[in-house]
């Protein structure tokens, strides 16, 4: 019979769920030093609860906030990004991503010599991948406008690029890949206090929104930064 799993294990498995999660969040509830860690927390669309089960594997429980579409559709959205992660991560390893969206359910991934797009077809249950080539830098002289003349005759109207559209600059949404942190890291060894329970840990490793801590009475403890405050 397997060894049941302790409460520091399956608190450990639940950061690093969390740390997974496409969606931008914030904690409702922490109740990640109980024996049975449970932690409760929300995105722009939806309530997720997450515990772990009596293997160890852990359970993703939600509910979408009013307004905000049905858990259909958002199951439908969850297929379709994991597909083309997954994708990603089996043929593009460490590509440079341009966009990441998880509503609109597309990456596109930029490289040395071309553009690709994944998207994801939900009925073949397949990723689809576009690849725009990049245009290369013009030459000068003589062979440039004799290139240009033979480019011009082969090229039909169907085969030209549409005009290129001014680029603005905007502000990344909460679903691009290249999100940055407004946080100051945690040094190793800096004292915080939970303003749930005003008790003090020693910070062990910050990984963003989560934060290992060290307490002498549970050992190491994966707290919501939003509950820590340095002392």
């Amino acid at each position: 019979m397997a060894k049941e799993l302790s409460g520091a294990a399956k608190r450990n498995r639940i950061a690093d769920y969390m740390a997974s999660l496409p969606e931008v969040f914030e904690v409702v509830e922490d109740n990640l030093i109980d024996s049975e860690p449970v932690i409760i927390l929300q995105t722009k669309s939806r309530v997720i609860t997450l515990y772990c089960d009596e293997k160890g594997n852990v359970v993703e429980d939600f509910e979408m906030l009013d307004g905000a579409g049905s858990k259909e559709e958002f199951l439908l959205k969850q297929e379709a990004y994991n597909a083309i992660r997954a994708y990603y991560n089996d043929y593009y390893t460490g590509a440079r991503i341009k966009k990441s969206s998880f509503e609109e359910g597309v990456i596109k991934i930029e490289l040395a010599d071309r553009s690709v797009t994944l998207t994801y077809d939900a009925k073949a249950k397949l990723v689809e991948e576009t690849d725009r080539a990049k245009r290369k830098p013009k030459e000068d002289g003589p062979a440039k406008a004799k290139e240009e003349n033979k480019d011009m005759q082969q090229l039909s109207l169907f085969d030209m690029a549409p005009p290129k559209k001014e680029e603005k600059t905007t502000v990344l949404s909460t679903d691009s890949e290249e999100k940055t942190s407004t946080y100051r890291k945690l040094l190793e060894g800096t004292i915080v206090i939970n303003t749930c329970n005003n008790k003090k840990y020693k910070v062990k490793r910050d990984e963003g929104n989560v934060i290992e801590v060290l307490d002498k009475d549970y050992g190491y403890l994966m707290m919501a930064r939003a509950d820590l405050i340095v002392e």
